[in-house]
């Protein structure tokens, strides 16, 4: 049996079937009331007086520490009677009463049972009024689903549409009663009705009460009734139909709030609810009230929109005023605070191309020493491949003997043991040619670091260290050893004179042996004086047709010696100033010393090189 309506509009009769449990009336009957205390049977209350409370008993370890007295009796003093005799201990007064033993385990099982069909029964009924598909099924497999799911539908809208209504015909149904047909021609058409019709064709659905339908179950009764009655009898007419005018739907053109939409639904529900029950004329002035009210109530919230649209735009147009303001403002603020930014990165662009360009000056200084000292580098790495290259020739010409043996069979193992002695031999004579060659480069190399030392430094400078490290490579050459020893100590601790430094000392030598130029050797003041006086008015000497003047003289010896000099011939200037005598000499002895110092270091370094040279020479 299916139904088209979920929820009955029909009232409930006092006779319905009630589900067994909570709602049944006679339920509460058996319950049997709590016990209560009257003045007839009050509950008797009473105190034990402090003499009848028992003691308590020691604990093992008080009993043990009281050991009883020698010599009496055993269990005097103690308070327990002992021996044997046929008092029975009972349990103190105090003590609870063991439980009875539990019965009653099919009574328990069966209240289970029950309890678990009860919550299971209402459980089936709860999902049936939420799922469709378990409803169906609860309904039509389960005994008496269909009249408990029925009952609490028609519970929950009687909750949602209180105020009665007219009995439920599914009730009927429900219930078995009989159940009910309805004609074809019934309802509304198009055509005016301009026939009457058969009071006994569907004319039972106009009037209250019972119908006169009826399924199978009912013929026997429905043939009883259309026996022929007496004919003084007659039929009674029956009463035409009410027509009642449905009440129209809610329809408003306005209502786009959803809430406006929910409620204009609930009355247009309403509306079809009372329209069913042909109700019309008894709610239709109650549902037009509330058909206006509604209609105002939406005029008030189109008007508050509209109102509210208007606020908003207003606050919308005063917004957009003041942003397009601070938006000024703040473009403004960004432009001065640009060109603010642009001044600082400028100086901090010209701070760190300062600093930049002195970095770069101090890497490139960096890199100059650098090159310097891999330039210094690469001659000792030539002179270390060079001896590479010649540990590799001996290796290549060994392996060059070895495959010549290995093809021969090891047939000429006497001449490979010659080959290699040889090889043994050239490679000890060509590593003593590295050496050498190693130490006589060495030699040149310190040979002229002195040398620059000594004619290319601007004062006086030592070169101890430069002779140090040439004594040190010359590995104990007595040459060399000699060469080094003719030089004073204090030419290579002090250093020795500059050509300029010679030709100056020399002018102010000069014009002193001028002074005395005309004194014999035994002259005294006079001879001084009148020298002195002499000398101011003595005129230089010219030299000839090649440059130098002729003449053994002071002032021609002077003059050769200057153009000497001047010339860079140290040695024939020193030979010239060595070749004058008394006063004048003795004046020069001093620059004479300085010569002899330069001419000696330099002819020791020019003993040196030529021995550099010459070890050079000497290698084969």
């Amino acid at each position: 049996m299916a139904f088209g309506q979920r929820y009955f509009a029909d009232a409930k009769k006092t006779d319905e079937t009630v589900l067994p449990g909570s709602q049944s009336v006679r339920a509460a009957d058996d319950i049997p009331p709590p016990p209560t205390t009257s003045p007839v049977n009050p509950t008797p209350t009473g105190t034990v007086p402090p003499s009848e409370v028992p003691l308590t008993p020691p604990t093992p370890d008080q009993v043990h520490a009281q050991s009883p007295p020698s010599g009496s009796a055993p269990g005097a003093g103690t308070g327990v009677p002992l021996g044997t005799g046929s008092a029975s201990v009972g349990p103190p007064a105090g003590s609870p009463v063991p439980p009875p033993k539990k019965k009653g385990s099919f009574r328990r099982f069966l209240i289970t049972l029950l309890t678990l069909t009860t919550l299971g029964y209402a459980g089936g009924v709860y999902y049936s009024l939420i799922s469709d598909n378990f409803h169906d099924f609860f309904t039509e497999y389960v005994p008496f689903g269909e009249d408990a799911v029925g009952y609490f539908e028609e519970r929950e809208f009687r909750k949602r549409f209180p105020g009665g209504a007219a009995p439920s015909r599914l009730h009927q149904q429900i219930r078995g009663e009989n159940k009910v047909t309805i004609p074809s021609k019934s309802g509304l058409s198009w055509k005016v009705s301009d026939e009457k019709e058969d009071p006994k064709s569907g004319a039972d659905l106009s009037k209250s009460g019972r119908h006169t339908s009826a399924v199978e179950d009912n013929k026997a009764t429905a043939a009883k009734e259309q026996k022929p009655a007496p004919k003084s009898a007659a039929p009674a007419k029956a009463a035409p139909a009410v027509t009642v005018a449905p009440i129209d739907k809610l329809n408003l053109d306005g209502a786009t709030e959803p809430v406006v939409q929910d409620v204009v639904k609930i009355i247009n529900d309403i509306i079809t609810v009372v329209n069913a029950d042909n109700a019309g004329s008894k709610y239709d002035s109650t549902i037009s009230k509330a058909k206006g009210e509604l209609t105002k109530v939406i005029n008030d919230i189109q008007t508050m929109k509209a109102v509210a649209e208007k606020q908003s735009e207003d606050k919308i147009k005063n917004l957009h005023t003041e942003f397009d303001a601070g938006a000024k403002e703040l473009v403004s603020r960004i432009e001065a605070e640009m060109q603010g930014q642009e001044a600082r990165w400028k100086d901090e662009f010209e701070a760190e191309r300062e600093k930049l360009a002195q970095t770069y000056q101090s890497k490139l200084r960096a890199e100059l020493d650098a090159s310097q000292k891999v330039y210094d580098q690469k001659l000792k790495n030539e002179l270390l491949e060079q001896a590479i290259a010649l540990n590799r020739q001996f290796a290549n010409s060994v392996h060059e003997r070895v495959e010549q043996e290995r093809q021969g069979r090891l047939a000429k193992l006497n001449e490979l043991s010659d080959a290699v002695s040889e090889l043994e031999k050239l490679t000890a004579e060509w590593n003593s040619v590295i050496d050498s060659n190693l130490r006589t480069q060495h030699m040149l190399v310190a040979v002229e670091a002195a040398r620059n030392a000594v004619e290319k430094a601007d004062q006086p400078r030592p070169f101890v260290e430069e002779l140090a490290a040439l004594k040190e490579v010359a590995a104990e050459d007595p040459v060399v050893n000699a060469a080094i020893a003719s030089i004073t100590p204090t030419a290579y601790q002090k250093g020795v004179p500059t050509p300029s430094q010679l030709i100056d000392r020399f002018r102010r030598v000069a014009s002193e042996v001028r002074k005395a130029a005309l004194l014999p050797e035994d002259a005294g003041v006079a001879s001084h004086a009148a020298s002195l006086v002499l000398s101011k008015v003595m005129f230089k000497k010219g030299g000839d047709g090649q440059g130098l003047p002729v003449g053994n003289d002071v002032e021609s010896v002077l003059t050769r010696t200057e153009m000497l000099l001047e010339e860079g011939n140290i040695d024939a200037a020193a030979r010239e100033m060595n070749g004058l005598s008394g006063w004048a000499k003795v004046l020069a002895r001093d620059w004479l010393g300085d010569a002899r110092r330069v001419l000696e270091v330099r002819q020791a370094l020019d003993v040196l090189s030529t021995e550099a040279r010459l070890q050079s020479l000497l290698v084969e």
